[in-house]
């Protein structure tokens, strides 16, 4: 009876970590959830029951085959990629399974061996599981890799396992019931690992949307602002009219150039720095700037963008770490200088921020792939880190390219992006 709980458990734990396989390549299915979960039940019966009925070695590769490849074709339905993933899983799976039971026995095909062996295979499926989604989401560059300490609790479980099977310690169904226990503090591990990684995705997107929600609302007075001096100036026009006839009546050239000066400077808005055109680009650039101006002593913002960007939102995040960045690090000078280019043209975006920053606060950490990362060497690295990361991946996205300078106390970034390649597809 021990030995049945432990093959469902374990093998109910397998179908948990072939998803996170299956994630790991393709991302969580937006749809068909319910298909999925019933496919994922009838492969867990189906596979339970042909195992515990059988044990025979055929049988279980064809289950198993076909399992998970109806499942990878739920993801795609490229027969290439159908074939590489599926065989990619079943290979990890069945390699474990040999590492599992080939130290302790000897298997031969349709004998009956205890299920012990099949937990030890599911901790090494488990261990390769966390090295792969880490070695894919590296490379991906994303944030969410799984932390190389989960990978002890697996490990460990292995551990205990086959000491208490050499060392005798325990009877059978005593290795049994810690088998299972083991079983089931690595898939609640797991669970509240997920889960406090969804904590943080929600706090980090809540902290996204509060940042932009300030950005519309700045923005949004600014507008207001301008529309009010507008009404203003709309009332008075008269007055000022008759003003202006009185100087040209007296040929005053000079005069009526200031007054038009006086008027212009009236309704100009000081809190609109930035006024290009694309509404949702210079909510973003006119907020960091106005806060740039607030902290810093010397900013000056060039920006001509007459040409439309359909992919707002991912510049604005470009812009946004950018500037926050950049406004940190001249804050803490004594020049406190802060210099914007950004140009639009052709469907090329041109993007340079100049800075001035303190250089023993930083240093540099050369990589394989990613070439230079810098690094600060504050405590609080997250709030203070120049390592561009989210940068960097918007610009493989437009397939563009990006410059990091530090010379003398000026800290320069260059990019060029190519908005038109995206848009069409290339």
């Amino acid at each position: 009876m021990l030995d049945f709980i432990i093959c469902a458990t374990s093998n109910l734990f397998r179908m948990y970590l072939i998803n996170r396989f299956i994630v790991v390549f393709f991302g969580k299915l937006e749809k068909g959830k319910i298909r999925e979960f019933l496919v994922y039940t009838c492969f867990y019966i189906v596979n339970t029951t042909l195992f515990w009925e059988f044990h025979t070695v055929w049988i279980n590769v064809l289950c198993n085959l076909v399992g998970i490849g109806v499942i990878v074709w739920l993801h795609t339905k490229s027969a290439k990629t159908i074939l590489f993933v599926t065989s990619s899983i079943y290979l990890i799976h069945a390699g474990c399974d040999a590492i599992g039971t080939g130290i302790f026995i000897n298997y031969k095909d349709g004998e009956v061996s205890k299920q012990v062996y099949a937990a030890i295979a599911v901790f090494l499926i488990f261990v390769c599981e966390l090295i792969a989604e880490r070695i894919i989401t590296i490379r991906r560059s994303m944030e969410t890799s799984p932390n190389f300490s989960l990978i002890f609790v697996p490990l460990c479980s292995v551990v205990v396992i086959c000491l208490l099977i050499y060392l005798n310690v325990y009877i059978d169904r005593g290795i049994a019931i810690v088998c299972i226990g083991l079983l089931i503090v690595n898939f609640f591990m797991l669970y509240l690992y997920n889960l406090l990684l969804h904590s943080v995705a929600e706090k980090y997107e809540t902290e996204m949307l509060r940042r932009k929600m300030q950005v519309y609302a700045s923005q949004l007075d600014a507008i207001l602002q301008n529309e009010e001096r507008i009404k203003i100036l709309q009332h008075d026009m008269k007055h000022h009219m008759n003003e202006l006839k009185l100087m040209a009546n007296k040929h005053d050239v000079v005069e009526i150039q200031e007054y038009i000066d006086h008027m212009e400077d009236f309704i100009q808005n000081p809190n609109e720095i930035v006024d290009s055109g694309n509404v949702e680009i210079d909510s973003v650039l006119n907020y960091m700037l106005q806060k740039a101006r607030r902290e810093l002593k010397n900013v000056i913002a060039n920006v001509m963008m007459p040409e439309k960007i359909k992919h707002s939102f991912d510049i604005n995040v470009l812009l946004g770490n950018l500037l926050e960045n950049a406004i940190e690090a001249a804050r803490q000078t004594e020049e406190k200088y802060l210099r914007v280019d950004i140009i639009l043209k052709r469907g090329i975006l041109k993007i340079q921020i100049e800075n001035t920053f303190m250089s023993e606060n930083i240093v540099k950490e050369k990589r394989k792939e990613g070439g230079t990362v810098f690094l600060t060497t504050k405590k609080a690295k997250e709030k203070h880190g120049i390592g561009l990361k989210s940068v960097r991946k918007i610009v493989e996205m437009y397939n563009g390219t990006m410059v990091v300078i530090p010379q003398n106390d000026i800290f320069c970034v260059k990019l060029i992006l190519y908005m038109s390649r995206l848009e069409n597809g290339i």
